[in-house]
């Protein structure tokens, strides 16, 4: 059981680091964690309303090694920044691992804040590094930012 829980624990300490990692929009060293040609898929309910931010990394990306890996999470990363975000548990099971995160965050063309959850699935190659990520974003409400109706400026 030892070394079972070993692995279990090394998967999740590696989960966390990653969502830390893309919630906080601070990389750091979590490319060197996926494995090459790992999958990572993104998808989201962004169409019901209008959050071009929320689906540009909408899709299936191929990372062809570290470099690679660094690429796309720098440029996902960029395009995400999140006021506040609460990790809802993760649950590790051999060679994979899901976790939930809640989250809001100011969409930056209309000052909108938006609150959601994003779902995570991991795999992980046998020596524990990450084949597949899987997310799908939920935004849960939209927020408008408060404008008057009789001012000319900025609302202060």
């Amino acid at each position: 059981m030892g070394e079972f829980s070993s692995e279990a624990q090394k998967r999740r300490a590696v989960v966390k680091e990653i969502m830390d990692a893309v919630m906080s929009g601070s990389s750091g060293t979590i490319a060197r964690y996926f494995a090459p040609g790992a999958v990572f898929s993104n998808k989201n309910n962004a169409g019901i309303i209008d959050a071009p931010w929320f689906d540009r990394m909408e899709g299936e990306y191929r990372l062809n090694g570290e470099e690679e890996a660094k690429s796309f999470l720098n440029a996902l990363l960029k395009r995400a920044t999140y006021i506040s975000y609460k990790p809802r548990g993760t649950i590790v099971e051999g060679d994979d691992a899901a976790s939930r995160c809640d989250w809001t965050r100011q969409d930056e063309s209309n000052g909108s804040l938006v609150t959601g959850t994003t779902m995570y699935w991991f795999g992980f190659t046998s020596d524990g590094r990450i084949r597949s990520i899987e997310t799908i974003g939920s935004i849960h409400s939209v927020i408008a930012a408060r404008r008057s109706e009789n001012s000319v400026g900025p609302v202060l």
